[in-house]
């Protein structure tokens, strides 16, 4: 009897590292196809050259302005007619494609080329206006494990981190823009974060300053009722429906 339960034991254990190890190796391949496809689409995004080092005489000078990627959206259009931009984050490891979709659920667990992976596509909130034109535009991001997706968001809870990044640059097929970053902080999906419409000039304007006040990290950009806030929203994982959200002023680019 006691070789029986031992050798029942035993393949019940064994059966269960298979299974964590197929679970495991299933992952990492998907994590894999995600980057892969990924990958592929920089042949649309050309990313500007990583910059040089400036001479100790020129550190403390006014920083250059960004460098921005180059993204041919009629290639990326044929590949999927839902893409609206191309969100790049210098130095951050973000640099993807970003769609609008009918709903707030396919691009959870589906590429930019469409293949059902986990990893998911950097989209715009379904209700909110395609051309960022809106007072508040949400793009959402899987936080994943291997650093891909909005994996960086989270650094932005450091001040220094903030100080070395701080804008994105955003690309759409009729313009580009500079999203000067203002704030950061974890959320609860209840809060106000995602708040897309505002009854009037003041209601937006108390909507900015209270999530000024939320900010993880100081900043020198003050939001104003004129305008217009992008906002990052990934997962976060201090406490259950935790978010990590990321509001920046949309700048057109200048010249």
């Amino acid at each position: 009897m006691k070789r029986r339960l031992c050798g029942l034991l035993l393949c019940l254990l064994l059966g269960i590292a298979c299974f964590s190890g197929y679970q495991v190796l299933r992952i990492l391949h998907e994590y894999r196809v995600g980057a892969d496809a990924y990958s592929k689409l920089e042949q649309f995004a050309s990313l500007p050259p990583a910059p040089e080092e400036p001479a100790p005489e020129e550190a403390e000078e006014t920083p250059a302005e960004p460098a921005w990627p180059e993204v041919d959206f009629t290639a990326l259009a044929a590949v999927n007619p839902d893409v609206t931009a191309w969100l790049y984050g210098p130095d951050t490891g973000i640099s993807y494609p970003v769609v609008q979709g009918t709903d707030n659920d396919y691009y959870l667990d589906h590429l930019f080329d469409g293949t059902a992976n986990g990893a998911g596509c950097l989209f715009v909130d379904a209700s909110c206006r395609p051309d960022f034109s809106g007072r508040n535009t949400v793009i959402y991001g899987h936080r994943m494990k291997n650093g891909t997706m909005f994996a960086a968001l989270g650094n932005y809870q450091e001040q220094a981190y903030y100080d070395a990044h701080p804008v994105f640059l955003l690309l759409t097929p009729e313009g580009r823009y500079v999203v000067e970053l203002f704030s950061g902080y974890v959320a609860d999906t209840a809060e106000s974060a995602w708040t897309l419409d505002f009854s009037d000039e003041q209601a937006y304007q108390a909507w900015l300053e209270e999530v000024v006040e939320k900010s993880a990290f100081s900043s020198e950009v003050s939001p104003g009722a004129e305008d217009r806030v992008v906002t990052l929203s990934t997962c976060s994982y201090e406490f259950e429906n935790a978010r990590f959200v990321l509001h920046g002023v949309l700048q057109p680019e200048e010249g």
